[in-house]
């Protein structure tokens, strides 16, 4: 149980543990080293797998997790290629830098934009309300042309009911007055006598009708004009969910630089960041480069020599 982190060093470089353990205390350490730098790395590139899979890819805890043992397995998978190979040709270690470099600005985009997230939300906020406007002009337009048409209308209909009123304040009532005559006569048919009343009408003036009229369709009017002023609000808010939902990394990307680019100290902890990285993912490489040549190095090329003239033997017998 001494071993075991030996063993587990040896199961993440992809040493072998037999020659590790029968190697000097120099070549145990070196595998204890290597150790320790790639759980260094894979430990911060599993928290940015797990990020970005939560942030933008929208997935749950399970998918993050997942995304960061993906993450952390595609650069245990780098480094282990490094550290196995016997020498390090010129070739093999540009490419290293030049995947170090990218691999450094993806990391320091992630760590910034989680660093700058209180910064992005509220330039977010301000670039949703102006994506919103200019979603919703067209139908704001619209909508207001028919609100103005309702305003039209309810003008309208308040000066003829401030008319109707004003009649029925001074004609409550209509009065209708009609005279019977009566002709009284004898038996030959001549007028004796002759007799006339004045009988009067009392009733309610019709308008009354059309002011209860009037009262309901202003009120109608009225509703549908708030009922549209109340659809601008819902389409609005709409929107502006589509749009927050829609949110993708090259817009995070692009309120990233907004936020970083409007601020010298913004531009420096950018600047931290990818140093930062670029030191990380350089870490196992510079080791490699400026390692001497251990004895666990030596029996593997002393075990190499032996099996090709154990071959060249058998080719020539």
């Amino acid at each position: 149980m001494k071993d075991w982190w030996l063993k587990f060093g040896c199961f993440l470089t992809g040493f072998n543990y037999n020659l590790v353990k029968n190697s000097s205390e120099q070549s145990a350490k070196n595998v204890k080293k290597y150790t320790s730098a790639m759980l260094l790395i894979t430990l911060v590139w599993f928290f940015i797998g797990y990020s970005f899979a939560t942030r933008y890819l929208h997935l749950e805890q399970w998918g993050g997790l997942l995304g960061g043992l993906l993450m952390s397995f595609v650069v245990i998978q780098i480094e282990r290629i490094i550290i196995l190979s016997t020498k390090v040709s010129l070739g093999s270690s540009i490419f290293r830098i030049l995947l170090a470099l990218v691999m450094s600005i993806l990391g320091a985009f992630i760590m910034d934009q989680i660093t700058f997230k209180d910064d992005i939300e509220l330039r977010k906020a301000q670039v949703m309300d102006e994506r919103v406007k200019l979603a919703v002009q067209q139908s704001e337009q619209d909508i207001q042309k028919q609100i103005a048409g309702l305003d039209s209308m309810i003008a309208k209909a308040n000066l003829r009911y401030d008319a109707v009123s004003n009649d029925l304040k001074k004609n409550p009532v209509i009065i209708t007055t009609y005279t019977n005559s009566s002709v009284t006569k004898d038996k030959e048919g001549k007028a004796i006598n002759s007799t006339q009343s004045t009988n009067k009408s009392v009733m309610e003036n019709p308008k009354k009708l059309e002011m209860e009229q009037l009262h309901k369709q202003i009120e109608t009017l009225q509703h549908k004009k708030f009922e549209l002023a109340q659809s601008i609000t819902t389409i609005k808010e709409r929107k502006e969910k589509e749009l927050k939902a829609s949110t993708g990394f090259l817009d995070e990307l692009t309120l990233l630089h907004d936020v970083v680019t409007s601020s010298q100290i913004g531009i420096f902890v950018y600047l931290l960041f990818l140093l930062f990285f670029l030191a990380i993912e350089l870490f196992v490489l510079v080791m490699k480069l400026t390692d001497k040549e251990s004895d666990y190095d030596k029996l593997l090329q002393h075990q190499t020599e032996i099996r090709v003239h154990m071959l060249e033997k058998l080719r020539n017998p």
